[in-house]
């Protein structure tokens, strides 16, 4: 016994490397940030919706037409469209309000941070069982369903708070706004959390080859 990780061979150099630094560093920062914001919301107030005196929300399912201010800058024959997207903002929120603009911010960051805690964690178990392990790959597996559902619900929630929150906002005469499953879809975090699962099912199936060799040797 060497107390080397399995799959580790002498001069190869530490085969995490670069992403065990990198996820290092990045634990780090946002270790800092997480400070930062928190003393900010203290100090300030407001922080997810909450501390601070009105609630925002824009309303990118609508484009109003602005002033055509432009049209002196142009050359005769062409032209100019000024839209813009408006934003809706409440004063006096109530609770429910200020819950709904927690909910169309915070998921997103919890699933960035729990991802990078999970990412963590299999470095750590790669570094002290080896890489080429049936609990790596297992952690691979954890962090690959995560990133597959947690992104498809943090999609839901946040577009699904959003509209309700420009529906309490905007006047009673107006068409509700209804969820659209196709605007602002995580397709890459979805497709990376497939790839995942699909890369901890091959490390797992190599782990079991790995094993049955040495036990023949």
């Amino acid at each position: 016994m060497t107390g080397e990780p399995a799959g580790a061979k002498r001069g190869d150099g530490n085969p995490l490397e670069p992403m065990a630094t990198v996820v290092t560093v990045l634990c780090a920062v946002l270790a800092v940030l997480l400070t930062l914001k928190a003393y900010a919301a203290v100090g300030i107030g407001g922080i997810f919706g909450w501390g601070d005196g009105s609630v925002c929300v824009t309303d990118t399912h609508t484009q109003a037409g602005g002033e055509d201010w432009l049209s002196r800058t142009m050359r005769p024959g062409a032209g100019v469209d000024v839209t813009f997207t408006p934003r809706y903002c409440d004063n006096s929120p109530s609770g429910g309000a200020r819950l709904l603009s927690t909910l169309t911010e915070l998921p997103s960051s919890a699933l960035c941070i729990g991802a990078l805690v999970l990412l963590y964690g299999l470095i750590r178990a790669a570094r002290r069982h080896g890489p080429y392990t049936v609990r790596t790959a297992g952690r691979l597996r954890t962090l690959g369903w995560y990133l597959a559902i947690g992104s498809i619900v943090c999609h839901l929630t946040e577009s699904v708070a959003g509209a309700a929150l420009l529906n309490s906002l905007r006047a009673a005469d107006h068409r509700p706004l209804l969820y659209d499953v196709t605007r602002g879809m995580p397709y890459f975090a979805l497709l990376t959390g497939i790839g995942l699962l699909s890369l901890a099912r091959i490390m797992r199936v190599g782990t079991a080859m790995r094993e049955d060799l040495e036990g023949v040797i």
